[in-house]
């Protein structure tokens, strides 16, 4: 990955970069003063050094772009689009602009057509990163970011990326050091500890420590350009706590430890293209018969029964048949290769064509419904087998993951169980208010008195008498 240099529209910012040798230099036009009275020589100025022109997204003067552009295509190594202007004269230099990040196929088209595109941070999502590497690979297509957030310049695959966050140690007394493992970031409250920690660090990239120490700005400035020619001669993974920068003031780390500079500047980003216009007003009426059924659903016959009748010759037959519509899934693939997100992995891609895979499915029966749930438990039990082989693989401790997945197989078993148990079963609930029993309120009041007489039929009033007769008398005796 190539890193252009931002900022280099200033002079004082320029002259530090080229002082350090830096060829690749990231030129805002919409700030970058040009003379009114002497021929501006863009060779002469940047020292034959790579230029990458690019916009703020405010700049609506296309007239001065369009013209700078024309009066130095010759010098131009990179000119990126805007949202209103054609730069296909310009043949491969020209890099369109994506920045909607709602809008994929749009990228989809510009990585087709012309093979490239320059991508603003703002389109850029935790969702969207994949399809975006994804895409650029299905199309071998290249990518400029316009961004200095560490994650984007590490999750894209990009070609060449402007950077404009090296400024940051000039404007705010950050310090940015390359440690021999990443590019770190300090805070300017933290300028003096994380300088004398990293003393080792910036004499080994060459830079007077005193100087730095003393915060000269010359110092500074080339010690945050040594480091990012360091990271960019390096890997990309290995620095700390970066962000965008502004003209805003940097906020400050209220628990001392490195953060990094959440700024709210106007980006050094493109003017970026909109694409087409699709927004459609009030829709025009559809006639009936222009409506067709949803693709991914489908329509059968259904004869009924009807009624039965005997002819007068004693055979069976049907009166009134109907005949019903019934809803049934269409297994027609509606996918298509070119706009598939498995594209770049799946073993049958070929451009131009509809889906090579179909899966026909009919739940019908009850033997259909069972196969299908089996193999959906069969399914479940194959992911909870891979998980365990992935957590002996990692070697540490217990996967929550894996123990939710096995916790799945059961719940699935268990619908399963329920969902073919073939047994009748009666459930009956009674609830009884008041006296009444709930024989009583079933059967009857007769039903609850002989329920609750004692075994034999009890014992008559006279047998009643005579036996408390008799416990009386032995009471006595």
């Amino acid at each position: 990955m190539k890193v252009f240099f931002g900022g280099a529209e200033k002079g004082s910012y320029r002259n530090m970069l080229l002082a350090n040798g830096v060829t690749r230099f990231g030129v805002n036009l919409t700030h970058f003063p040009i003379p009114k009275r002497k021929e501006l020589d863009l060779q002469t100025l940047f020292n034959g050094g790579e230029i990458l022109l690019y916009t703020s997204e405010g700049d609506e003067d296309t007239d001065r772009y369009d013209s700078f552009i024309r009066d130095h295509a010759d010098n131009l190594s990179v000119v990126i689009g805007r949202a209103e202007y054609d730069g296909t004269w310009l043949g491969d230099r020209y890099v369109p602009v994506w920045n909607d990040e709602k809008d994929l196929e749009r990228l989809a088209w510009i990585c087709q057509r012309y093979g490239r595109s320059a991508i603003s941070d703002k389109a850029i999502t935790p969702k969207n990163i994949h399809r975006i590497n994804s895409l650029a690979q299905r199309w071998g297509a290249s990518l400029i970011g316009i961004t200095s957030k560490p994650d984007l310049i590490e999750k894209v695959n990009w070609d060449s990326a402007v950077v404009g966050s090296w400024t940051s140690a000039i404007r705010y007394g950050e310090t940015q050091v390359w440690d021999n493992h990443g590019l770190r970031r300090y805070p300017a409250q933290q300028k003096e500890s994380s300088r004398r920690k990293h003393r080792a660090d910036i004499v080994r990239l060459g830079v007077d420590y005193d100087a730095v120490l003393a915060d000269d700005v010359d110092a500074v400035g080339t010690l945050a350009i040594r480091s990012w020619q360091q990271w960019e001669t390096h890997t990309f993974g290995g620095y700390d706590l970066m962000n965008d920068d502004s003209d805003d003031e940097s906020e400050q780390s209220t628990d001392g430890q490195i953060v990094a500079i959440n700024h709210r500047t106007a980006p050094l980003t493109s003017a970026v293209s909109q694409g087409s216009n699709l927004t459609i007003g009030v829709p025009n009426k559809r006639h009936g018969i222009d409506r067709i059924l949803l693709p991914v659903m489908g329509v059968e016959e259904v004869v009924s029964m009807g009624s039965q009748t005997v002819d007068n010759e004693g055979e069976s037959i049907v009166v009134n048949p109907e005949t019903i519509p019934v809803l049934r899934y269409n297994a027609n693939p509606l996918r298509q290769c070119d706009s598939c997100y498995l594209s770049n992995r799946c073993p049958a891609f070929q451009e131009h064509m509809e889906c090579a895979y179909k899966l026909p499915i009919e739940i019908r029966t009850k033997d259909q419904l069972q196969s299908a749930m089996r193999a959906l438990i069969e399914m479940q039990v194959g992911r909870v087998m891979f998980a365990r082989f992935a957590e002996e693989l990692e070697g540490q401790g217990l996967d929550p993951t894996l123990s939710q997945e096995m916790d799945r197989v059961f719940n699935l078993v268990d619908k399963f169980k329920n969902i073919s148990d073939n047994r009748e079963m009666v459930r009956l609930e009674v609830e009884a208010r008041g006296g009444a029993g709930v024989l009583s309120r079933l059967f009857g009041t007769k039903a609850g008195e002989t329920a609750r007489q004692l075994p034999g039929g009890g014992l008559s009033p006279e047998a009643t008498n005579a036996m408390y007769s008799e416990i009386i008398d032995a009471d006595e005796g």
